[in-house]
């Protein structure tokens, strides 16, 4: 005989067996007692009493009867109705204690069965836990053995392990690049990551603010992506492309152009312009060994050193004029930025060269006011010529005009020309203003530059490294603009210049020629100069010496570094 319920709530095996024996046996049992009582009551009254009593008790004793039968199976209505919702054991494998715990429980059921009502009662509440027991035993036998176990560090770090790793995301990244010479800015995002339509809507974003083509070499440009991070391998094993968001460049300190990857995917640029306040510096001191180099420890900045150099290269010779005990004055404009620093020179607005016991003074004045300005003396004559004497910056004149013995072909030969000696890469200027007729290498010369000018007046310029941008033939050039670089190019023995001035196509002594001067003022422009000149004068008097500005610079680096 077993236990188990089936799915409508009834009982397998010799349940209903026994249930019918004992209500045979109680129904006998009853049926007697009643027949006894009956006799009585015909004959005694007295055993009526009794009879009533007889058959209320057995009544009685069905009722427990039936209650002892029906006890051991409640709640079985319930399992039926949730059976289907339940999870059910299919087959299990049983060990031997589990089959003799099973064992055990039937043989208590069949005890059960012939036991009093008491007893009948202990047995069910015995079985029903049995049966607890062994649902649980049947749930753990499913279970993960190792479910209940404690958990450890390495445990705990393997569990991690075997769990999936969170998904990569794109992080943002910023790089900084340089324009290389000669080098576009298309090329240079490109080289960079940027793809190909990303750079260009990006550099045509860029136009409409600062024109590309401005850029020179060595520019920084600040580039910002999204990218996948290391590791992140496409499908075929490259790289993902970055994700151009940002470009940024300062092409002056004055503003900086940006341009921004918009939500849509297109590129938007704007434009920063800094404020700066302007202010006047003046400085003055006495030539011991160069310009250049005497002028700097005198607090000049070496840019405004270069404009005086270019300011005088029309009348003065530098290599062969200048002599230690002249003196130099300049007082000139610089812009400072909030923090009242100096961040950029302006303009000379006037210098003094004392050469050989002369002193040479120019003033910057606008006659029309419409940008033409130039550098005046005291009369009003304009110090620019036709020609520049000397079209490069701190060169030394290493060779003159005339005949000579050339220093590679070991014999005499007439130099048309003069040599300046200067480094490989140094600028140099268009000794006037012209067209280019020649930009390219010239047998014996190396690379060559020749400019024709007004009135019959050509300079050639050889041995140059290379040539500035937009230089070729046919380019029109402004005195004073750079058209290339010192170089040893074609027979040469080391980086110079050589400069010839042709007159009608005959070579003259570039340093000996005679060319006409500027214009000169007169008039009302002439009186607007005098009293340019008197307020420069005022101004001068009040504006600080750039050496005390220079000392206090340092003095103040000094206590920062204490």
């Amino acid at each position: 005989m077993t236990d188990e319920h089936n799915g409508k709530g009834t009982i397998d095996g010799d349940v209903p067996a026994t249930f019918w024996r004992r209500a045979q046996r109680n129904a006998q049992f009853s049926f007697k007692l009643y027949t006894s009582a009956s006799r009585l009551a015909l004959g005694q009254s007295r055993w009526i009493a009794a009879s009533c009593v007889l058959g209320a008790m057995s009544l009685g004793l069905v009722g427990l009867g039936v209650a002892s039968l029906v006890a051991p199976y409640e709640g079985v209505a319930t399992a039926a109705l949730t059976a289907e919702r339940a999870p059910r054991v299919v087959a299990w494998d049983a060990s031997p204690a589990q089959m003799a715990e099973r064992t055990e429980t039937r043989a208590l059921q069949e005890t059960a069965a012939l036991l009093p009502t008491d007893d009948l009662l202990a047995a069910a509440e015995t079985e029903t836990a049995a049966a607890t027991a062994e649902q649980e035993l049947a749930a753990v036998s499913l279970a993960d053995p190792g479910l209940f176990l404690p958990q450890t560090e390495e445990s705990l770090a393997a569990e991690a392990a075997s769990l999936p790793a969170a998904p990569l995301e794109p992080r943002a990244t910023e790089t900084t690049v340089s324009l290389a010479n000669g080098e576009t800015l298309m090329e240079v995002l490109q080289n960079a990551g940027v793809d190909r339509i990303d750079a260009y809507h990006a550099v045509a974003a860029m136009t409409s603010y600062y024109s590309p083509r401005k850029l020179r070499a060595g520019q920084e440009i600040s580039l910002a992506f999204m990218e996948m991070p290391d590791g992140m391998i496409g499908e075929e094993g490259e790289t993902p492309a970055k994700y151009l968001t940002a470009i940024s460049l300062q092409p002056d300190i004055e503003r900086a152009i940006e341009v921004t990857r918009n939500e849509d995917g297109s590129f938007g640029g704007r434009e920063t312009i800094r404020e700066f306040t302007e202010g006047f510096v003046r400085a003055s001191g006495t030539i011991n060994n160069s310009l250049f180099l005497d002028a700097e420890q005198a607090g000049i900045p070496p840019q405004i050193i270069i404009e005086m150099i270019r300011m005088y290269s029309y009348s003065v010779d530098f290599q062969r004029e200048i002599q230690p005990g002249d003196k130099f004055e300049v007082y000139f404009s610089r812009k400072f930025d909030e923090m009242q620093l100096p961040v950029k020179e302006g303009d000379v607005l006037h210098a003094s060269l004392t050469v050989g016991g002369k002193t040479h003074k120019l003033w910057r004045f606008d006659p029309g006011k419409d940008g033409e300005w130039d550098y005046f003396d005291e009369s009003g004559q304009s110090m620019k010529k036709f020609l520049m004497k000397t079209p490069i910056d701190g060169a030394r004149l290493s060779s003159g005009y005339g005949l000579r013995k050339h220093p590679i072909l070991g014999y005499s030969k007439m130099h048309a020309g003069v040599d300046f000696a200067a480094p490989r890469g140094t600028p140099i200027y268009a000794a006037g203003d012209g067209t280019v007729t020649r930009a390219n290498r010239f047998g014996s010369f190396g690379n060559y530059i020749s400019i024709r000018h007004a009135n019959g007046y050509e300079t050639a310029y050889a041995h140059l490294n290379g040539f500035a941008r937009g230089v070729r033939a046919g380019t029109r050039v402004r005195q004073g603009q750079v058209i290339g670089y010192v170089g040893t190019t074609g027979r040469s023995t080391g980086p110079h210049l050589h400069y010839e001035v042709h007159v009608n196509g005959k070579k003259m002594n570039p340093l000996a020629l005679k060319v006409p001067t500027g214009r000169k003022l007169e008039g009302n422009q002439l009186a607007a100069f005098k009293n340019l000149r008197a307020d420069i004068a005022t101004q001068m008097a009040e504006a600080p010496l750039a050496t005390k500005v220079a000392a206090a610079g340092a003095k103040d680096d000094t206590r920062t570094a204490n």
